[in-house]
């Protein structure tokens, strides 16, 4: 067990799952999504806004700790 990968790993998971939670109450992710959804039409803009800030965090979290879990390091997973 990696514990540097699985530390960001769940950083990860728990930062996406805090802007889900928190992206309609919060005063700066509400402005976030606000802009987005002007910029680019509330259907699109908001698409993006959960695809950028929730849905890969969250993912690339859970692959992350996935791979703390079986012991692979940060290096292995970015070079490859």
């Amino acid at each position: 067990m990696d514990f540097y990968t699985l530390a960001l790993g769940l950083f990860m998971l728990c930062h996406g799952s805090y802007i889900a939670l928190t992206r309609a109450k919060a005063k700066h992710q509400k402005a976030r999504l606000d802009f987005m959804k002007k910029a680019l039409g509330r259907p699109i803009g908001f698409s993006i806004y959960s695809l950028i800030y929730v849905i890969l965090p969250i993912g690339f979290g859970a692959y992350i700790s996935y791979a703390g879990f079986n012991n692979v390091s940060l290096s292995t997973i970015f070079t490859g």
